[in-house]
């Protein structure tokens, strides 16, 4: 098996992705590029600046995804999703544009207020200890989660991308603010690389704006951060066709043909907390071909599983079970709404500083 050419997005791919670098200036030179924050299956973004010193997260879409009548959904979505959160709890999305790549391919772009570093970059990073997270940091996380979930729930709308990469640490803002934390991770220089079809790219390394969270992060210092609900692209106004999440996090209504709505959130949420509190999934990939008979298996051991795992305390084993399984109901009627999984008690939530939403 061959070595993909690239470590992160494949620049060489039909898909179009944008062909970055520090130093590159967009939409008439207003914003300059300082550093790659990250990339998925339709996008990359970028940390980019303008001439009265303002810092914002640049998003940019893949030819493909920009060219895909959805491309503009997430726009529209996180729009959405601002006043009907009072923009707390999700990233502010301060304009959008479209960019042309060298060859004369089409990129929209969303320019988003600054955020940090994801949950799931904080779960990796505890590498010798499981993957996992401690309960209080879980119980932190989820409640802001929940809370922007219930928002979301308000409008009838479907987030359809509940995972721990898209649970983002509010950020820094100010110029001298950012420069002083970047100064602590300089960004790293793009590397050249030839692709499958000849053409020489400049590769970037992601490196998301740091904190200074680690998974070993105590209760009361958690408690002064916020996590948002980030990637509107694949959200839905009350019901939905696909959910874009790994199959064995699906509901067993996705995977079963049935109506996927706003339940099916709360469902993702379910299997991201066991994830990010054991360091394992909850359900094995047999879960996808019959999930109503493996789901109903696995939720009956919960406790045990939860034992096994060594991250849960006795002291905290009842509650734990008890709040995933009002996530995980199989059936989707029975399951917690996002309000319902908020005032269950058993998460926290809100930021102590006393300022914040």
């Amino acid at each position: 098996m061959s070595m993909p050419l690239f470590r992160e997005e494949q620049l060489d791919s039909p898909l179009g992705y944008f062909s970055a670098q520090p130093g590159q200036t967009l939409k008439d030179g207003t914003w300059t590029i300082t550093r790659k924050l990250g990339w998925g299956p339709r996008s990359s973004t970028w940390l980019v600046i303008d001439k009265n010193d303002q810092h914002c997260a640049l998003k940019i879409l893949t030819a493909a995804a920009t060219a895909d009548p959805d491309a503009k959904n997430e726009r529209y979505f996180v729009l959405k999703a601002m006043k009907a959160t009072a923009s707390s709890g999700v990233p502010e999305l301060l304009e959008t544009f479209e960019e042309k790549n060298e060859r004369g391919r089409k990129h929209f772009c969303l320019l988003y207020r600054l955020l940090g570093p994801s949950v799931e970059d904080l779960r990796q990073g505890n590498v010798y200890h499981g993957q996992n997270l401690p309960v209080h940091i879980v119980q932190k996380v989820i409640g802001d989660i929940s809370e922007t979930l219930a928002n979301l729930a308000s409008q009838n709308i479907i987030h359809g991308a509940v995972t721990p990469d898209n649970f983002l640490f509010v950020s820094v803002q100010q110029g001298d603010q950012v420069r002083k934390v970047l100064a602590k991770a300089p960004a790293d220089k793009s590397v050249k690389i030839q692709g499958s079809d000849g053409v020489s790219y400049p590769t970037v390394k992601s490196q998301p704006i740091p904190n200074h969270y680690t998974w070993e992060s105590k209760a009361d210092d958690i408690a002064y951060t916020i996590f948002n609900l980030a990637n509107f692209a694949h959200a839905r106004q009350t019901t939905a066709i696909t959910l874009d999440t790994p199959k064995n996090i699906q509901p067993p209504e996705a995977l079963t043909g049935g109506k996927i709505d706003l339940s099916s959130d709360v469902w993702t949420l379910g299997c991201t907390t066991y994830l990010l509190l054991t360091g394992k999934p909850l359900f094995a990939e047999s879960y996808v071909a019959s999930p109503v008979k493996v789901a109903h298996e696995t939720l009956g051991k919960l406790e045990s599983l939860l034992t096994e795992s060594a991250n849960v305390t006795e002291k905290d084993l009842a509650s734990t079970a008890k709040f995933l399984r009002m996530c995980l109901s199989v059936k989707s009627a029975n399951r917690a709404t996002a309000l319902e999984v908020l005032e269950g008690g058993w998460i926290t939530r809100g930021c102590a500083c006393g300022w914040c939403g």
